[in-house]
C-alpha cells in the first residue's frame, strides 16, 4: 500500500494487476462526493476494482487511474476545474500540433485520428527536447531540496507535503529557463540561475 496525501486529505493506493489504485472513499472525500456510491455510481465496472488492503480481511472499493481521472472530471472542487482546464489545453495543443482547425475538434473522436495525433506524440518523447524535461525535474528537485535545508537531492517521491507545494513553481520557471536557453542560446548555468532564484528558506537554517 501507498499514500498520498493531497489538499489536508490522506489517499490510500494499492496494487491490483500492476496498476495502483485509489481507494474509492478516501477519493470521494477528498473531491467533496456526498459518498463513493455516489461518485462511482455512473462508473463502467472497468474503471472499480476490489482490494485488499495489507493485513485486513475487508475488500475496499478502488478505482483505476482512469477511474481516479473520472472522478475528478465529475468533481466540482476548485482544484478539480483547474486540473480539468489544464486537460483541455492539453487535449487543444495535441489538436493544433496534428494541424486541425478549432471547427475540425469532433474529428479527434474518431479512432483513426486518435491514433494519428498518438503517434505524433510518441514521436515528440523521443526528441531531444526530452532531455529537457529530465534535466528539468532534475534541477528542481536539487532547488527544493537545497530550500529545505537538505544537503543532498531528495526525489519528488520522498519529499513533504510542504516540498511539494515549493517544487510546482520551481519546476515550471526551471523548465522555461531551459528553453529560453536553447532558444536564444543565452550563455547560463540553468542550475545556477534557478538556485539563486530559490535560496534557502529562513526556517530551514
Amino acid at each position: 500500500m501507498k499514500t498520498e496525501i493531497w489538499n489536508g486529505h490522506l489517499i490510500r493506493f494499492v496494487e491490483v494487476n500492476g496498476e495502483w489504485c485509489g481507494i474509492a472513499k478516501d477519493i470521494a472525500d477528498a473531491l467533496d462526493y456526498r459518498d463513493a456510491n455516489s461518485m462511482t455510481k455512473k462508473f463502467k465496472t472497468k474503471y472499480l476494482v476490489y482490494a485488499k488492503m495489507a493485513d485486513m480481511n475487508q475488500k475496499y472499493l478502488a478505482l483505476t487511474e482512469f477511474g481516479i481521472y473520472k472522478a475528478i472530471f465529475g468533481s466540482h472542487k476548485k482544484e478539480a476545474d483547474d486540473f480539468q482546464e489544464w486537460a483541455f489545453n492539453v487535449i487543444k495543443r495535441l489538436r493544433e500540433a496534428s494541424n486541425l482547425q478549432g471547427y475540425q475538434v469532433f474529428r479527434l473522436l474518431d479512432k483513426e485520428h486518435q491514433k494519428q495525433t498518438m503517434a505524433m506524440l510518441s514521436h515528440s518523447l523521443t526528441d531531444p527536447k526530452r532531455q529537457d524535461f529530465i534535466k528539468a525535474n532534475t534541477i528542481a528537485n536539487k532547488a527544493v531540496s537545497n530550500r529545505f535545508g537538505y544537503p543532498k537531492m531528495v526525489k519528488k517521491d520522498s519529499m513533504t507535503p510542504d516540498m511539494l507545494n515549493d517544487r510546482e513553481p520551481i519546476l515550471e520557471a526551471t523548465a522555461h529557463l531551459i528553453a529560453d536557453k536553447r532558444n536564444f542560446d543565452l550563455d547560463i548555468h540553468v542550475s545556477e540561475v534557478i538556485y539563486r532564484k530559490f535560496p534557502v528558506k529562513e526556517d530551514s537554517r
